[in-house]
């Protein structure tokens, strides 16, 4: 499968991570594991199948309705999807700071602290924010799918709640 996300998607921007010659290749695991199991657990199995298989670009048209951004009005709610791709690139965000916090060493487990800076609390911590905006356009697809799911009959997918903890 192609990926919907690689690792110029963290380059800059909101969701820039440090990145450099000993982090690519662990980066590069983050969005291998990730991506496909956010995707299955959006979509179900089977129509992750059947969206994969389009990736990175789809072509059918009801494939790209979930993939693309989009937006719309219904029952006083508007519904907003980023799409997609910033979808995945929310989590994989997520997962990566999160791990990061702690570091494994011959010693163990161990938080990693320098002298010039300090780890923020969780209530300013970027990594939930990303996480539940990620959430919120899960969330978009998955009804946008409900609300057509004569389109969809494969989908099977699993909720996902926003972090509410922070």
């Amino acid at each position: 499968m192609a990926q919907l996300v690689d690792l110029d998607d963290f380059s800059s921007g909101k969701y820039e991570l440090h990145r450099g010659m000993y982090t690519d290749i662990n980066l590069q695991d983050y969005l291998d594991r990730y991506e496909k199991k956010y995707l299955i657990d959006l979509l179900g199995s089977d129509l992750y199948d059947i969206v994969s298989a389009e990736l990175p670009i789809p072509t059918t048209p009801l494939i790209i309705d979930i993939v693309d951004e989009f937006h719309f009005d219904h029952n006083f709610n508007i519904v907003v999807s980023e799409g997609m791709k910033e979808m995945i690139r929310g989590f994989i965000y997520y997962e990566w700071v999160k791990d990061l916090t702690n570091q494994m060493t011959i010693n163990g487990n161990v938080v990693p602290t320098s002298e010039n800076s300090s780890n923020p609390t969780t209530l300013y911590n970027t990594m939930f924010n990303r996480f539940n905006e990620a959430v919120k356009t899960y969330n978009a697809i998955q009804y946008r799918i409900i609300l057509n799911r004569g389109d969809y009959p494969e989908f099977n997918g699993k909720q996902k709640e926003l972090a509410y903890w922070i």
